[in-house]
């Protein structure tokens, strides 16, 4: 059975990694696909960028989806290589360490909503 998907507006945000490390949960609350969540950085970053379901049912389920650690890069690129499928509840935690005195990182989340 093929889905029917929605496009969602695009979720921002952003961290001055100075202050403090990045750590963003969305607030979706629908049944929804994850398909891209890109980080740019005001500089060449060296920090570690994790991607986590968040899930509806509690810490015990949620999950990693994506831990890379980036040395010398601007930018990062993150796509599930199938469907990444959220329930209504689950949500994305994005996480960005704080190591490397680059001022800010930029991310954004693209969804499509499941009907």
């Amino acid at each position: 059975m093929e889905k029917n998907f929605t496009a969602r507006p695009d979720i921002t945000t952003s961290q001055n990694l100075t202050v403090a490390a990045l750590s963003y949960t969305t607030t979706i609350g629908r049944k929804f696909i994850l398909k891209e969540i890109s980080f740019k950085a005001s500089g060449v970053i060296t920090e570690t960028i994790t991607i986590t379901k968040d899930s509806v049912n509690g810490v015990s389920y949620d999950s990693v989806l994506r831990s890379i650690s980036l040395v010398g890069q601007t930018s990062y690129v993150y796509r599930p290589g199938e469907d990444e499928d959220f329930q209504a509840g689950d949500e994305v935690l994005v996480a960005c360490t704080n190591a490397g005195g680059v001022e800010s990182i930029f991310v954004t989340i693209k969804t499509r909503e499941l009907e």
